[in-house]
């Protein structure tokens, strides 16, 4: 763990340089001062030079979470506004090893790096410049929050978004340990980031400042095995679909489904091959009908070649005997789909009345329970007569009667949706179907005018062959298409059936998580105790715990709507305080600093700004290494009340925290 040792602005302005130091030591560390000293912008100084802006939702590195006396003029209590040219801040930590590191990053300038110096046990220093946010933790040798994990000894743990992974981020811990004056305040990590996209963040985030290393991987692994069943199902999906469309375009409807748990689908498609679910629902054998083709072709070419011609059979009545059976065949499928478009055409209109019945009536069933709804037609649901709305609920129907008739409805429009799909796939058929039969009607028609044409029945005979043979040839070339085309679709079922065997669902192993939250959690009753949230002040205040999103709960109501406005603020600090306090005792990654500023703006009663006083000096544990840095505005006698009970009080020595250097001592304003 660590502690701030010193805080520094310093810059340039147009009367000169202008600095405010604030020197912190270990343990409670309060600042007091009054209203426009510049508390809430050394509290932001923290924030920046750890480059966690983006958490308070502003761009990456864009310093208006500043005040403008740090980044554009300065007033130096004499009431003139200098422009700022150049500033910066730093931020001086402390290692428990007794490492030392400097940050320092420009607040008026580039602020896209920051400088680091680095000072080892020895007093060797190092010095190095970085990336604050472009690749901030994914470049080992440019990403500043790389470094400043690696140089932490952090561990760099994954979450899962919507699309993929995420590192975590130091702007999301930081909401647990840093506390903005604006917005901190209003829920418990009100500051966390959304717009990552990470999900479960705000859970994560308490697990890792716990130290439950074990259980952010368990989970990580767990979402990126249901975020690739899902992309599994997805491909099964697109698979299925291509599957039914090519085949649909080859004249077979048969059953291919992409739909069901990874598992079923993996069953169902490892246990017939598409060739075998041809055969099996469509009668269709490619490689039997390859190899037929091919006899045929053989047979047909020695008999143009080589073998007698067959002066018995007629050429010409056979060709002309095809031709008319083909244009028989290709007038029923064209009756045929005409017949199925006009199905079609019904069906979508009776799809659509069913369906404008069917939100009717559900209109109707919630006026009718509950009055709800602004109806200027009224019909009744199962006669259809026209209706008073005013009267439609003293109506001898029912609501039990209405609803199953919604019902019934409904199961009509899902039986109409399953015939206009069987219809268009059909049609689809059919059309293919006839793309064929006129493909081979046009071969038959020209072999018949060749036939025709013909001078000899001997000529006859061999125009028929080879027109058969060319026939023949263009089947062939049609059959092996098809072929390829099922070949490369069973190549991608085979793939996605392979790929799921290397996706495998892990297994969680036991965890301590369960007992670090509970240590959490009774840490986190007692500090709310001591600082008199409302909800907490009775001898038996009910059964507290956390939630599986450790969101606090009493008696099954959550703990943020209960008590007083000013309790949110209570259980803000209580929260922040006992997870640090908590990591602390456990070995988590906690940085070891808990920043409040301004904890007393939502308790300015006297009543409870005299508990938070007592509990800074009775409640905050001193044996702990936790250093609580808190910017706060103290009157005279609570500052004197803490110094002699030992309590470290930075008081205000002017007006402004930001004063010029001649004006500044060594020690700062401070």
């Amino acid at each position: 763990m660590i502690e701030i040792e010193q805080i520094v602005i310093n810059g340039l302005s147009t009367a000169g340089e202008f600095a405010g130091v604030l020197k912190l030591g270990p343990g409670l560390q309060i600042i007091s001062g009054g209203n426009h000293y510049g508390k809430s912008l050394t509290a932001t100084t923290i924030a920046w030079c750890l480059a966690v802006e983006p958490m308070f939702g502003i761009s990456d590195n864009q310093p208006i979470c500043f005040p403008e006396a740090a980044r554009e003029r300065v007033d130096f209590g004499d009431g003139t506004q200098h422009p700022v040219i150049t500033s910066r801040g730093g931020l001086f930590i402390k290692h428990d090893d007794g490492r030392r590191l400097q940050l320092w990053r420009a607040i008026k300038g580039d602020t896209t790096v920051i400088d680091i110096l680095e000072i080892s046990v020895s007093g060797k220093v190092t010095t190095s410049r970085l990336n604050t946010r472009f690749e901030t933790m994914q470049d080992p040798t440019g990403g500043m929050q790389f470094f400043l994990f690696e140089w932490m000894g952090w561990p760099r743990e994954k979450v899962s978004t919507f699309r993929g992974e995420s590192s975590i981020y130091l702007e999301n811990l930081a909401p647990l340990f840093y506390i903005d004056q604006a917005e901190g305040w209003t829920n418990i990590q009100a500051l966390q980031i959304s717009r990552y996209g990470q999900q479960k963040i705000a859970e994560t985030a308490v697990e890792y400042l716990l130290g439950a290393k074990e259980s952010i991987e368990q989970r990580f692994a767990l979402q990126q095995s249901e975020q690739r069943d899902q992309s599994l199902r997805d491909e099964a999906h697109s698979i299925s679909d291509r599957v039914r469309g090519t085949l649909l375009r080859f004249g077979w409807d048969i059953t291919w489904s992409g739909s069901g748990t990874v598992p079923s689908i993996v069953k169902r498609w490892s246990g017939l091959s598409l060739s075998e679910v041809l055969l099996k629902e469509a009668d269709a054998d490619i490689s039997r009908s390859l190899r037929f083709n091919i006899e045929r072709t053989e047979k047909l070419r020695l008999s143009l070649t080589k073998g007698d011609l067959d002066q018995g059979s007629s050429a010409p009545a056979i060709t002309s005997q095809a031709a008319i059976d083909l244009k028989m065949r290709r007038n029923e499928l064209s009756k045929q789909l005409h017949i199925l478009r006009l199905q079609r055409e019904n069906a979508e209109q009776l799809t659509f009345a069913i369906q404008h019945k069917l939100k009717s009536a559900g209109d109707l069933l919630r006026y009718k329970k509950s009055h709800v709804g602004r109806l200027d037609v009224v019909e009744c649901p199962t006669c259809h007569r026209d209706l008073d709305a005013e009267t439609f609920s003293l109506q001898q129907q029912t609501e039990k009667s209405v609803e199953a008739h919604v019902q019934a409805l409904d199961r009509d429009r899902i039986l109409m949706v399953d015939n206009l799909n069987a219809l268009t796939r059909s049609m689809i058929t059919t059309t293919a179907e006839l793309a064929i039969v006129d493909d081979q009607l046009n071969t038959a028609e020209s072999a018949l005018r060749v036939v025709t044409e013909s001078t000899s029945p001997a000529r006859e005979q061999m125009a028929k062959l080879a027109i058969d043979l060319s026939a023949a040839e263009r089947e062939y070339q049609r059959l092996q298409d098809m072929a390829r085309e099922i070949e490369s679709l069973q190549l991608q079922i085979n793939t996605w059936v392979e790929s799921v065997g290397l996706s495998r669902i892990p297994v969680g192993s036991e965890t301590d998580l369960r007992s670090r939250i509970e240590r959490f959690s009774a840490t986190l009753f007692e500090y709310l105790c001591a600082l008199g949230h409302m909800a907490l002040k009775s001898s038996h205040p009910g059964q507290f715990y956390l939630d599986s999103q450790y969101t606090p709960y009493l008696d099954g109501r959550r703990l943020r709507s209960l008590g007083s406005a000013s309790d949110q603020a209570r259980l803000v600090a209580a929260y922040t305080l006992a997870l640090a306090v908590t990591a602390e005792e456990i070995g988590g990654y906690h940085p070891g600093f808990v920043v409040l500023d301004e904890p007393l703006q939502q308790n300015p009663d006297s009543q409870h700004r005299e508990l938070f006083v007592r509990f800074l000096l009775a409640g905050l544990p001193t044996a702990t290494g936790i250093q609580v840095i808190i910017f706060t505005n103290l009157n005279d006698a609570e500052v004197k009340h803490l110094q002699e009970h030992g309590r470290e009080v930075h008081e205000s020595l002017g007006d402004h925290f930001l004063q010029p250097i001649s004006h500044s001592s060594a020690e700062g304003p401070l």
